[in-house]
């Protein structure tokens, strides 16, 4: 598998992974708003990224002139338990305090595919994202790119968006492979063990996974790792 470097941070505690990531991303992003007007921001659901959400939150940056968007969204009703926007806006303070533009993915109606099309007009609108924060599933997921299910990736021309919908669990809506890999700088936030070898069997397995796109970057890939 070609592409550019992989560096590992390693960590002891999710905490403390969570905390270099968020001092990581926050200078990317004053580094990036130095020299241009807006910065794109892209973070995961979950549960795992809760506590680098709030890091980055408390840092003080300019985020009236960031954009932020979840990389996927479970096409729920918004304040639902399962919504990544629920929890993005429960623990990321600027996103609370109505302090940073967010690119919601609810609010487009009850037809997914109807609200993929809406979304990507929006997507559209914006240039190459900035940055791009990813969590990964042990099954080497990421955002709503499942294993198995990279048929449907390309089937259609890359329009940003991707319908996803996983076996027994609600439809989703996510970024694209393209979106995601041709991102300026991504991170990848993961703990344990299982997740580790995931990471580390990309060059024997018989079938990539999804997350073997973003080892494979050319622009590279930054790991966070936490032991637990």
């Amino acid at each position: 598998m070609a592409g550019g470097a992989v560096a590992w941070q390693r960590f002891a505690t999710l905490a403390d992974a969570s905390e270099a990531l968020a001092e990581a991303v926050a200078i990317r992003l004053k580094e990036l708003l130095a020299r241009q007007e807006r910065a794109s921001l892209v973070v995961p659901g979950g549960t795992t990224p809760a506590l680098f959400l709030a890091a980055l939150g408390r840092r003080e940056l300019p985020w009236e002139k960031v954009t932020l968007l979840p990389t996927d969204e479970r096409f729920v009703a918004a304040d639902d338990p399962a919504s990544n926007e629920r929890m993005l806006r429960a623990q990321f303070a600027p996103l609370a305090q109505g302090r940073v533009r967010f690119l919601s993915f609810h609010g487009h109606g009850s037809d997914i595919e109807a609200a993929a099309s809406q979304l990507c007009a929006e997507l559209a609108e914006l240039p190459a994202l900035d940055l791009v924060v990813s969590g990964m599933g042990a099954d080497g997921h990421i955002a709503s790119l499942f294993p198995g299910a990279e048929a449907s990736f390309d089937n259609l021309p890359d329009s940003g968006i991707v319908v996803a919908r996983p076996p027994g669990l609600p439809p989703r809506l996510s970024l694209s492979p393209k979106r995601l890999v041709e991102a300026g700088w991504v991170g990848l936030l993961v703990s344990g063990a299982a997740k580790e070898a995931v990471l580390k069997g990309a060059g024997s397995r018989s079938a990539p996974l999804p997350v073997d796109m973003l080892l494979g970057r050319m622009r590279g890939l930054d790991v966070y790792w936490a032991k637990e």
